[in-house]
């Protein structure tokens, strides 16, 4: 009886390879994390207690090799700075999706909190040279998303699971020109890693069974970018500070596979198909290059206030080619993201000789609109709020820990924006609601 289902419905090869020919096609998306699109700021908790704010002129610890590497011609010793960061977002889907096979909705749930809790650490060192050279080094994780909506989600052939690495070790090196100006950089080693996963809406035994074959894409890359950074200090109590991240391009090899059900196997023929599409895979991703400009200055001995202002290059992700080596199909998709303006302003306040608390609000707008908003990169504009405190224990050690709050008013979804148009995932309509919790501990130590 199966058989004659398939073939009443015309259930070729051509039809089948191209149903999952482009279930991987958002190879490169994700969850919003404590930044906009897939971006995340948490390195240093100092950065966070601050909403992320004047970076790139505080230059009063190692990790401004980092955030304006020019910054360490501002340091007389040589310090070793790390952290960890627990991030905690928050997004749920309110909606329904339309099954392209039958033209009905699909059955499911609505997913409950889409994002996985994940943690992120980064570190900084820098070494003195000479009176006017200095050499650092950073391990941070600039971007990065974990999501995974059940398998019953009514958005299932849009997508499931989604998890991207990105690991980036930087070295540069800074030269204080003279009193005022100081200038660095060196280059970021970048490696990024992604595997992602969703239903595949296979023609009549996905609604017949109940079940779907689950569609998976991994892959990963090294990548190389450089930053720049210059540094002017007007006075002992005010500087600014111009910082500049390059654009890294990735060409990610790795492969797509499709996972089918037990069920399945009354029809070897159709699990035979499916198994075709088991083949390497390559694509390639453009993460963005951004520039930012910082002011700090010391009021008084108890008062600091900063401020920021970042520019990132999100349009540079406006379609995905993802190419299948056997041939068995290709996808190009359509994301269209914006540029975006990050601002904020932040404070610290030195209440005791030994403990220092610190403040921060900023906006970060978000590369994604209600036009291309998808279940893998719900996003939407970003009020982040930061506390922080930093406590010197000894003389040559100082413990750091903040707290960060994004706000965020959610958005709306239409359409399939997410899904190849090779792949019967139909569209989905609703609403996201998000928001996200992080916080950063951290240790600084001089040498």
């Amino acid at each position: 009886m199966n058989k004659k289902v398939v073939r009443k419905k015309n259930f070729s090869k051509a039809h089948l390879l191209s149903a999952v020919a482009g279930f991987g096609g958002v190879l490169v998306l994700g969850m919003p994390a404590h930044a906009s699109g897939f971006g995340l700021r948490e390195s240093s908790a100092d950065s966070l207690g601050n909403a992320f704010t004047g970076s790139e002129a505080k230059a009063y610890d190692a990790s401004t090799v980092w955030n304006n590497p020019a910054g360490m011609a501002l340091l007389n010793n040589d310090e070793i700075d790390g952290a960890i960061s627990l991030i905690a977002p928050s997004a749920h889907f309110t909606g329904s999706a339309t099954n392209a096979q039958t033209g009905g909705n699909v059955s499911g749930s609505q997913g409950g909190n889409a994002v996985a809790p994940a943690a992120s650490g980064a570190t900084f060192g820098v070494m003195t040279l000479g009176p006017n050279w200095r050499l650092g080094f950073s391990v941070t994780s600039p971007f990065g998303e974990r999501t995974n909506y059940p398998g019953d989600f009514v958005g299932r052939y849009q997508g499931l699971s989604s998890s991207i690495t990105d690991i980036n070790f930087g070295l540069a090196l800074s030269y204080k020109v003279n009193d005022h100006l100081s200038i660095g950089g060196g280059p970021n080693f970048d490696y990024f890693q992604a595997r992602l996963t969703e239903a595949v809406n296979v023609p009549i035994l996905s609604a017949a069974t109940g079940q779907d074959p689950t569609g998976e894409i991994r892959g990963t890359n090294l990548g190389v970018g450089y930053n720049l950074g210059v540094l002017y200090q007007f006075d002992d109590a005010t500087r600014i500070g111009l910082d500049y991240h390059s654009r890294i391009r990735h060409n990610i090899s790795g492969g797509q596979y499709v996972s089918v059900p037990g069920s399945y196997s009354a029809i070897p023929a159709v699990v035979g198909l499916l198994s075709q599409a088991n083949t390497k895979a390559t694509t390639s991703i453009t993460l963005p290059d951004s520039a930012g400009l910082g002011i700090y200055h010391q009021i008084n001995p108890q008062w600091a206030v900063m401020g920021s202002v970042e520019w990132t290059e999100w349009s540079l992700l406006k379609t995905i080619n993802i190419t299948a080596q056997n041939g068995s199909g290709n996808t190009t998709i359509q994301e269209n993201w914006r540029n975006t303006w990050f601002a904020g302003v932040g404070t610290n306040y030195q209440l005791t000789d030994k403990l220092m608390l610190q403040g921060g609000f900023a906006y970060d707008e978000s590369p994604v609109t209600d036009a291309n908003r998808t279940v893998r990169i719900p996003d939407s504009d970003h009020y982040d709020l930061g506390f922080g405190a930093q406590y010197q224990l000894l003389p040559n050690t100082k413990l750091e820990l903040a707290y960060g709050h994004v706000f965020t008013p959610g958005g709306s979804i239409h359409g399939s924006a997410a899904a190849s148009a090779l792949t019967p995932a139909g569209s989905i309509d609703g609403e996201y609601s998000a928001s996200d919790n992080s916080v950063t501990a951290g240790m600084n130590m001089i040498f």
